[in-house]
């Protein structure tokens, strides 16, 4: 399953907006509140449309009462809020080679996606006849996501395949549902003194994606997942830093339900299925260097995967093929909505592997100076403004001059802590003649 286009009619901050994805990966950025989220959300809808409905503990959602865009007009000394209708989303794409194309509207429940939702029904017959038939990996990974592991974990019984899709349109994932699968097949390996396939698709995938990483199994001795690394050695999962928990969490839990929902793929289910993967900031929690590296990682773990995410590094976009990025900034300015349906399309010529952090920094996300630091810019400006008011005060009558002072210590309190900064302002104003200014009378 792939998605082409989406169109995002008065949800949320978009009056009509359609945008174009790359096949493979994009990239979403712009500055908070530019609707990065609300794209991805909006995808989860669309995606959401195909599952089967019957299946328990899937999070199936669609466009809410808060999503409908809302204006604000001020008349007659009054500030009303006013709802922009009709609200909808329409998707292009394709899904077993067909392409296909679906809406939903506002408390639809899917009826304008009959055509996408006849095939998830379809789908779901043939798995519930036993066939082969590949089901796609649908995912949505929010900021929300940590995994923690400190429940006890049980061994459940055989689930159906499309059990893959169990909350997986849900931003807050969980890992119960892998380690429960992952603890299950390791006492059936041990039971039956075989490899199981479908778990190597799972490991494979984790060496991919982590770097060092030797093995990946569930202790069932101490009943808690453990990683095996080529210089560390053994490491509990509960013992990896936030950025190593959460990397590794998400690229098993997307081979295991690559293996859930497609085990007739047996090894290859990861390098094999096909799918869309949401990722919310896709930097989360991770070091620069791996930042650098997780977007191929992802690809080579999950080449028939389409995945879209959003972030603010400037690492993740320097890794980044042209084609791959969209530039959100702006687009939801009061100043530039219009009428006009406007389309958002990944630039097929701009090329961020050859820029440097800096360039990416400053030309792309708007970051002024990104060598010197906020304080740093903050006493440059200070100091400059500060030999301006010196140079008015050479002309200046004696009433003027106690005016400048003042403002002369406004700006040099700040940076009182820095003791040679300080000292030099003081001695060029001295030169002035211009000392500390009179306490003001009460």
């Amino acid at each position: 399953m792939k998605i082409d286009t989406l169109q995002l009619h008065n949800f949320r901050k978009f009056e009509d907006y359609t945008f174009q994805f790359h096949p493979d990966f994009t990239v979403l950025i712009g500055d908070n509140a530019s609707g990065k989220t609300s794209v991805l959300d909006a995808l989860a809808v669309m995606l959401g449309t195909y599952i089967p409905k019957s299946q328990d503990g899937v999070a199936i959602g669609g466009i809410k009462k808060k999503d409908v865009r809302l204006r604000i007009f001020e008349k007659y000394d009054q500030v009303t809020i006013e709802q922009q209708k009709p609200t909808f989303l329409n998707a292009h794409g394709t899904l077993h080679e067909i392409d296909i194309e679906w809406t939903r509207k506002l408390g639809d429940r899917g009826k304008n996606a009959r055509d996408l939702t006849q095939i998830g029904e379809d789908d779901l017959a043939a798995v519930s006849n036993g066939e082969d038939i590949g089901l796609p990996v649908l995912l949505y990974y929010g900021t929300g996501r940590l995994w923690d592991i400190h429940r006890k974990v049980k061994v459940g019984k055989p689930d159906s395949r499309t059990v893959g899709y169990r909350n997986c349109m849900d931003p807050k994932s969980d890992h119960y549902l892998f380690e429960k699968w992952f603890k299950q097949l390791e006492l059936s390996a041990i039971q039956n003194n075989k490899k199981i396939r479908v778990l190597e698709a799972v490991r494979k995938a984790t060496k991919i994606c982590i770097p060092d990483a030797k093995h990946f199994y569930y202790d069932v001795a101490n009943d808690t997942m453990m990683i095996v690394f080529e210089d560390e050695g053994y490491c509990l999962f509960d013992n990896l830093s936030d950025g190593y928990r959460n990397m590794v969490a998400m690229v098993a839990d997307i081979a295991h339900r690559a293996a859930r929902l497609n085990p007739h793929l047996s090894a290859n289910a990861a390098t094999e299925s096909s799918g869309v993967v949401l990722i919310d900031e896709i930097d989360l929690h991770l070091h620069p260097q791996w930042q650098r590296r997780v977007v191929g990682d992802l690809q080579r773990a999950f080449p028939n995967i389409q995945f879209i995410a959003t972030t603010h590094s400037p690492f993740i976009l320097q890794s980044l093929d042209p084609g791959e990025v969209i530039d959100l900034s702006g687009i939801n300015d009061e100043s530039t909505i219009s009428p006009n349906r406007k389309i958002a399309e990944p630039s097929p010529k701009e090329e961020y592997s050859s820029k440097s952090i800096e360039d990416i920094t400053e030309d792309v996300m708007g970051v002024e100076v990104p060598q010197r630091s906020q304080r740093y810019q903050e006493m440059c400006s200070a100091a400059k403004e500060y030999y301006r008011l010196l140079q008015e005060a050479k002309d200046s009558d004696p009433q003027k001059k106690e005016e400048l002072k003042r403002k002369l210590d406004e700006l040099s309190t700040p940076f009182s802590d820095n003791q040679a900064y300080h000292a030099f302002l003081e001695m060029e104003r001295v030169a002035a003649g211009m000392g500390k200014s009179k306490p003001e009378r009460g």
